[in-house]
């Protein structure tokens, strides 16, 4: 992310001081994004790489976190513990990204549970109190509209380094609305 800053000039995130990533944070998930600065950083890292990168959506992601067995956290059914996975204040703080590789899912991906929240390309909808798009996941019934307004959330998923063991499982989900960049 900081080559990104440094190549396009794009705005720092939360607690970025001059410009550079805070001091001892240099390995760990950046924090404050908002949800178009993550996709501009998709885009940026497509065009200097020549890949197509972009925001998963919802099932992409809880796919690559639970894999296809059913497992409630990344790693299977045994519930988090410090081992495994950045959550419930246990650290109280963000961690390095990779320090968990006891956490891992079964299709390889690291920090899919706890650290920071990680957003999706999928919509919730305008009502915060009631997803309007639910399950079972459905690509065609609207929420992949990448065009919606800046006041209808899109969905967040991972849960964080505060956040207890049932906000870090594969199948729970959150919102924010998308021009706000939660510091965690």
């Amino acid at each position: 992310y900081a080559a990104f800053v440094l190549a396009t000039g794009h705005h720092t995130p939360y607690g970025w001081q001059d410009g550079a990533i805070p001091h001892g944070k240099e390995r760990h998930p950046v924090r404050g994004v908002d949800w178009y600065d993550a996709g501009a950083y998709c885009d940026w890292l497509s065009s200097s790489s020549g890949r197509k990168f972009r925001l998963p959506n919802e099932a992409e992601w809880e796919k690559a976190a639970r894999g296809t067995d059913g497992r409630i956290w990344p790693w299977g059914d045994d519930p988090p513990d410090a081992a495994r996975c950045n959550f419930n204040r246990n650290v109280g703080d963000t961690t390095p990204v990779g320090a968990y590789p006891r956490g891992v899912s079964p299709f390889g991906a690291l920090d899919m549970a706890g650290n920071v929240w990680e957003w999706t390309r999928s919509l919730w909808g305008k009502d915060f109190s009631k997803p309007t798009y639910g399950y079972p996941y459905r690509a065609d019934d609207g929420r992949e509209n990448l065009a919606a307004g800046r006041t209808t959330c899109r969905v967040l998923r991972g849960g964080s380094y505060y956040d207890g063991a049932g906000n870090v499982r594969c199948a729970f989900r959150c919102w924010d609305v998308p021009y706000l960049g939660n510091d965690d």
